[in-house]
């Protein structure tokens, strides 16, 4: 009975594999041709699909095992997709007001390679940012934000592409 179990647990393991997301901001998407051949060449990666294209974003899901976040971007802007910057989500320890809201973000707003801070909320202690990927990663962003008295608890994944 224990060997049945143990072969049903690594069945339903071995099965379920942990998805990214990914939300990239793109000139162009507005037109209905543009977004129709990104959705085609994403969908036609095996591991991707288009949960969300909005007029100035892609949101795509992933499976890290069987494509990688460059990969995904490499073979988007071949096909023409102008990639001009990427979100990052985090949930963030020790915002108790609007002060520390408006403080982080004056913080994070001058940083190299933030485009925009979209929101920090102490409501629910999460923060939204866009940055450009050729100039920081979310890494650095999440270092940042370390060195003040808030820390990043966790890197979220993106609720929305608006």
């Amino acid at each position: 009975m224990r060997s049945l179990l143990s072969i049903i647990l690594t069945c339903l393991c071995g099965s379920l594999s942990a998805k990214e997301r990914l939300v990239l901001l793109a000139g162009g998407l507005s037109k209905e041709d543009v977004s129709t051949q990104v959705q085609s060449v994403v969908n036609g990666i095996e591991g991707a699909k288009v949960l969300q294209i909005t007029p100035k974003s892609i949101s795509i899901e992933f499976d890290p095992a069987k494509v990688t976040e460059a990969s995904l971007k490499k073979t988007l802007t071949a096909s023409g997709l102008n990639i001009t910057g990427q979100k990052a989500f985090f949930k963030i320890k020790g915002l108790v007001c609007s002060s520390c809201s408006n403080v982080l973000t004056s913080l994070l707003a001058k940083e190299k390679g933030v485009i925009y801070v979209n929101s920090i909320s102490h409501l629910d202690g999460q923060a939204d940012i866009s940055f450009d990927p050729n100039e920081t990663t979310q890494t650095k962003i999440e270092a940042a934000v370390n060195t003040t008295r808030y820390k990043v608890i966790k890197a979220l994944p993106p609720k929305s592409t608006s």
